[in-house]
């Protein structure tokens, strides 16, 4: 029987080049995955707009005539197909066989030079793109392509491979360069051990200052105070596992069932507040909100363009305007998702290049990421000290007004067939309106109050004055409950009713003396000089809590501290000995009705280059939920007998020193995060 061959056109070339690799950064990071996949430890990218070339150069393993023949030559043979790590176990990244005509992309013409370590000769290979157009009636394998070997190494003197485009077909300008290299930096995943196995990215373009820069990548975690990190793992499908780090120190960690059957995943994502984000752009000179949100990396490399600026393929904002004040948007997160082209094989290139299919898998990824990765990571940003219903209410203010509108619309569809009832619910949403703006008007002067109660509070000299005639007036009161006792003495009373009355003198005696100890040391408090000194932070630690050691062994408490015995970190002493004696103070406190449990308090540290952490924690009664937005208001006490001063009292010194008190969720008991500034 006779057989047909299928034969192509030059056209072909169009088809899998130009028209599928659609932009010139895709195209140069096509190139640059290649280096990778040769097991180069660099690959340069050059760019010279002035004499129209572009060269990409590295250090792999490079071809020889052979590779050339029955690899690069051959269109649509994915010779990697079937094999899933390099020489060296790199995951590999090409895969459609389609890679060498970004070249063509680039420019009109390509001259590759390149050699194997183990041969002497360099192979040389001219491709003229231009010759393969406008070619209707000749095949692809009409069309000749010159090539040279070349035993004199002058050309290229080590192994590799160096890509010459010229004839480029657009023009490089200086924004493009830095969009370029920022692509570049973005490009490698975050989670990959370059240690072990460096990769790195070189960009020079003199043109616009960038000489040879090695494109380090971005490193977040001493910008953004809080972020989240969760896994499952390619060996432990069975489980989600998740870390929440908050200025750099671990505050809790967890594990629980997987309900998704993507496969395993690698995700961290980073939030940023208004002052993290101006860090943000002084460090990189650039906003949060143009370096993109989340992103996904397969292996080693970007899949583009997810998590790019203006590529909201999670729909966060979206989400957000159904909660300015419970959800984070685009503006306010930078996120990394690692996926493995091995294990998550459900995840498929889209044809073009470009993102993934829209597979069950990218639908669940995506239904991890908002519930499950972003809900934890929202719940720790919204879980402030200070909970002022300020911003609460305005969410609420905007829930009702949009509330009563419905109500409006409703009431007109209602009118039809029941006049009487659509009064009655307009007559509804006016009472709603009004109650709402009554609301506000309390609401309003409550803040206004609280500003007075602020700037009353700044003015040291008049504190000073109010304690001093504070102090003269429990004096009077002590004298006034002597005199009492004294007049008593003299009549014959009751027993009963002389039992009652000692009790309450004794009361009111013990509250004064209580309340003078208080007020003295926040006059001397007031009136001493701070004076920061370098401490050993162990044995400071170690003084306060040997001060506790008769209460801690009389309440069957144990109290632990761990960390570096070397730390040493310049703090005002008397401060320190305060914020910590009050935390173990409350924790005495909140064991007092315990008796379930063994009685356990734990100060933990850590120190990185710009912060020292000290996590404190309980297992006591804990912190009801309506209370915490409170914990840190002067006068609110959570402990029956106290002031209310200690939490507020600790908030302040730690704001002197540099730092910042967190309360940290905990299922059981209570535990504070105290961050210092390591600046002095």
């Amino acid at each position: 029987m006779p057989i047909l061959h299928f034969s192509s056109s030059t056209n072909i070339k169009d088809l899998v080049g130009r028209r599928l690799v659609t932009n010139k950064i895709s195209a140069i990071f096509e190139l640059v995955k290649n280096s990778f996949d040769a097991d180069a430890e660099g690959v340069t990218v050059t760019i010279d707009p002035e004499k129209d070339v572009l060269m990409i150069e590295d250090n792999g393993t490079g071809m020889d005539l052979k590779d050339i023949q029955e690899k690069w030559m051959v269109i649509g043979t994915d010779h990697k197909k079937g094999t899933n790590v390099t020489a060296k176990g790199r995951p590999l990244n090409g895969e459609k066989g389609i890679g060498r005509f970004s070249a063509d992309r680039l420019g009109n013409r390509l001259y590759l030079i390149s050699r194997k370590e183990s041969e002497e000769q360099t192979i040389s290979v001219e491709f003229d793109w231009t010759e393969f157009e406008d070619q209707d009636n000749k095949l692809l394998s009409d069309i000749p392509i010159m090539y040279s070997l070349d035993k004199d190494k002058d050309k290229r003197d080590k192994k590799g491979t160096l890509l010459i485009i010229t004839g480029l077909r657009d023009a490089w300008v200086v924004r493009e360069i830095k969009t370029l290299e920022k692509r570049l930096k973005g490009m490698l995943s975050p989670f990959s051990n370059l240690e072990n196995d460096p990769f790195e990215i070189i960009l020079d373009c003199k043109m616009f200052g960038y000489d040879n820069m090695v494109l380090e990548p971005y490193n977040l975690n001493d910008i953004s105070s809080l972020w989240v990190e969760m896994n499952i793992d390619p060996y432990n499908l069975e489980q989600v596992n998740y870390e929440v780090y908050r200025n750099g120190a671990l505050i809790e960690e967890k594990s629980y069932r997987n309900k998704y059957n993507f496969g395993p995943v690698k995700v961290v994502i980073y939030s940023f507040d208004k002052g993290e984000k101006q860090s943000f752009y002084h460090r990189f000179k650039d906003h949060v909100k143009d370096y993109g949100n989340i992103r996904i990396y397969r292996d080693f490399f970007q899949i583009y363009p997810y998590g790019e600026a203006q590529n909201d393929w999670l729909e966060l904002e979206l989400r957000k305007s159904q909660g300015h004040y419970r959800f984070l948007g685009v503006r306010d997160i930078i996120g990394y998702i690692q996926i493995y082209r091995e294990h998550n094989t459900e995840f498929i290139d889209a044809t073009n290049r470009q993102g993934l299919e829209e597979t069950e898998a990218l639908s669940q990824l995506k239904e991890f990421i908002a519930k499950e990765v972003m809900k934890k990571l929202e719940e720790y940003f919204y879980y402030k000290k200070f909970k002022t219903t300020e911003n609460q209410h305005i969410e609420h203010r905007v829930e009702i007004t949009e509330a009563t509108n419905k109500l409006n619309i409703m009431a007109k569809e209602i009118k039809n067939f029941s006049p009487e009832l659509a009064l009655q619910v307009v007559e509804l949403s006016k009472v709603i309106r009004s109650s709402n703006q009554e609301q506000d008007k309390i609401i309003k002067n409550q803040q206004q109050l609280v500003e007075v109660y602020k700037r009353l509070s700044s003015k040291e000299t008049l504190l000073q004055g109010i304690i001093h005639q504070v102090l003269i007036r429990l004096q009077n009161l002590d004298t006034s409950i002597w005199n009492q006792k004294s007049d008593l003495s003299d009549f014959i009373i009751d027993e009963d009713i002389s039992k009652i009355i000692k009790e309450n003198e004794d009361f009111i005696l013990e509250t004064s003396k209580e309340i003078k100890s208080y007020l003295l040391d926040a006059r001397n408090y007031l009136l001493r000089k701070r004076e920061k000194v370098e401490v050993n932070l162990y044995d400071q630690l170690n003084k306060i809590c040997k001060s506790f050691s008769s209460t801690l062994i009389n309440e069957s408490i144990s109290c632990s501290i761990t960390g570096q015995m070397n730390v040493r970190f310049r703090i005002d002493i008397n401060d320190l000995k305060i914020i910590i004696e009050n935390l173990v103070s409350n924790s005495i406190k909140s064991f007092k009705i315990i008796d379930d449990r063994e009685k356990v308090i734990s100060i933990t540290y850590e120190v990185s280059a710009t912060t020292l952490n000290i996590i404190f924690r309980d297992n006591g009664l804990g912190i009801a939920e309506d209370i915490i937005p409170h914990i840190f208001t002067p006068f609110y006490s959570t402990t029956e007998g106290g002031f209310g001063m200690g939490l507020s009292i600790i908030d302040e010194l730690v704001k002197t020193n540099n730092g910042e008190i967190n309360l940290i969720k905990s299922d059981i008991g209570a535990a504070f995060q105290i961050s210092f500034g390591l600046g002095d």
